[in-house]
């Protein structure tokens, strides 16, 4: 799948091609829902609280996320529902993987480099919780990997607009490989 004509959608303020939300809002929900072309909308966005079975060398790095725990207590599709969409979307098998961003023309030649991202599942919490050493515990148990609080309220608009997800979730402190950004750029 092209990422070519992707919506770009920034919570880090690290991507400077990307539209940067300082938090996930009616303004990212509007350009979601803009009817411009797009099969994709790329996410990133920051990501705490890493289960020790996805560190490496006791640090977190960036990971593609493969799925969710929606933990927020809340939806972003309540009211009035949208033409765009649905009232209920179906987010089966709505997250990219590295291997589904392959454009074959493009990119066999040089290797893809999110395939050297791990994958990993994010739990959605609402915005500025910040979550106890036993919430953390219990997600970990749950099946996430880390948490944020973006992710999973962009990811239900955008299923609610017929469009796939490549969410990428990037530790405090630390940025995108510049391979990684180069590929979702092309």
């Amino acid at each position: 799948m092209k990422l070519r004509h992707a919506k770009r959608i920034d919570f880090t303020g690290t991507c400077p091609e990307f539209d940067y939300f300082e938090k996930f809002s009616e303004a990212t929900l509007e350009l979601i829902r803009n009817k411009e072309k797009a099969e994709v909308v790329i996410v990133i966005d920051r990501a705490f609280g890493f289960s020790p079975s996805h560190l490496k060398d006791d640090r977190a790095e960036a990971h593609i996320v493969s799925d969710h725990l929606n933990l927020m207590g809340d939806n972003p599709l309540v009211g009035p529902n949208d033409p765009i969409g649905d009232r209920f979307p179906v987010v089966n098998n709505i997250y990219l993987s590295a291997a589904d961003t392959i454009d074959q023309e493009e990119t066999w030649t040089m290797g893809n480099p999110l395939s050297k991202l791990r994958s990993g599942i994010v739990a959605g919490v609402k915005s500025g919780l910040t979550p106890s050493r036993e919430d953390l515990e219990l997600m970990h148990k749950m099946g996430a990997h880390f948490y944020n609080f973006n992710t999973v309220s962009t990811m239900i608009v955008a299923a609610h607009a017929g469009l796939k997800v490549l969410a990428l979730a990037v530790p405090e402190g630390t940025v995108l490989p510049d391979q990684v950004l180069m590929a979702i750029n092309r």
